[in-house]
């Protein structure tokens, strides 16, 4: 294979890891953010010398970007990897997203095309960009957080109230009934408890799958179900669960999420000593989100909350704080 012949030249370590059907896929189509990883860019520019990765890569105006019907077929053959594009652009460039959305041609299939129609729908009753819009395109065959709020209310005692609101966009080509959560606490009083919330019209039935004094595995029983191209509020609260020596709360991310909101109420805490928030991204690396916390004091309670945008699966949020109980 030639990916392994330049490997062995460079570093014999990377053979063997040549790129998935899915991730040559998104190189063909330009349907790539930036570049592929280092290791990929150092191969592929030894089995093409004289051509960097930044030419290889290079797109050229907007008519080599697919439009949003194909960026449907594209993710529904191929669901979103790690690599694919989630952001805002960076570039300064407005002819980087096209203007019009509408379909260029009829080789389209009618599970894409319908899909699609959806997608359009969306933008319009949501006021989308085209460039939000195409973004969502490509997460097609995946299940989407559009937004996930959290509100904590912890009382004097340290013990919490959790409510959770999930808005899920359906991008598959398959009608969504279930969806599993998880939640865990250090502290408990016996087992968590979780009820369902009523949001939009549709119901929600929480089936416990694995229990124990800290970890609560569940899913969402959805009725009706989530149409491709439908979008649903679940809601679910939790109590059980306290607030003792360790004051933070880890969100973590399992899927494509557009808005992330954690809000947290202490009673009665004291004076706050510290507040911080961090994200960390799929790789591992960690990062301070500062900018995106905000905090402050409502009578005798503190009040902070934390804010992200475009999170990716095996992503989490975590907010710590720290407070003078001798004030309280």
């Amino acid at each position: 294979m030639e990916y392994d012949k330049a490997a062995r030249k460079i570093d014999p370590q990377l053979v063997g890891t040549w790129p998935s059907r899915a991730q040559l896929h998104r190189w063909l189509s330009g349907n790539l953010k930036g570049l592929p990883y280092p290791d990929h860019c150092r191969i592929l520019e030894a089995m093409l010398p004289g051509h960097t990765a930044q030419q290889l890569f290079e797109v050229s105006g907007t008519s080599s970007r697919p439009d949003i019907f194909q960026r449907v077929a594209q993710g529904l053959s191929a669901p979103a990897e790690e690599d694919v594009e989630w952001g805002p652009s960076t570039k300064s460039e407005p002819a980087s997203i096209p203007t019009r959305l509408a379909p260029t041609n009829g080789d389209v299939d009618p599970v894409s095309r319908g899909l699609g129609q959806r997608l359009l729908e969306l933008q319009k009753a949501r006021r989308l960009s085209d460039e939000e819009t195409l973004l969502l395109a490509g997460l097609s065959g995946s299940v989407v957080e559009l937004s996930m709020r959290v509100q904590i209310d912890i009382d004097g005692e340290g013990w919490a109230h959790v409510a959770y609101e999930h808005e899920v966009l359906n991008l598959t080509a398959k009608p969504i009934t279930r969806i599993p959560r998880e939640l865990w606490f250090r502290y408990t009083k016996g087992s968590l408890s979780i009820t369902p919330t009523s949001n939009g019209g549709r119901r929600v039935a929480i089936q416990r799958v694995h229990d124990t004094p800290t970890l609560v595995k569940f899913a969402c029983q959805i009725s009706p179900a989530i149409q491709p191209g439908e979008s649903a509020v679940l809601g679910y609260e939790s109590e059980g669960g306290q607030f003792l020596d360790q004051l933070y709360w880890r969100q973590s991310v399992q899927r494509f999420t557009r808005h992330l909101s954690v809000q947290v109420r202490h009673q009665a805490a004291g004076t706050l000593s510290h507040c911080s928030a961090l994200e960390e991204h799929p790789d591992g690396s960690e990062s301070f989100a500062s900018e995106d916390l905000l905090w402050d004091y409502e009578d005798d309670d503190i009040v902070m909350s934390v804010t992200r945008d475009y999170l990716r699966p095996n992503q989490s949020v975590t907010l710590r704080w720290d407070v003078d109980r001798a004030t309280a």
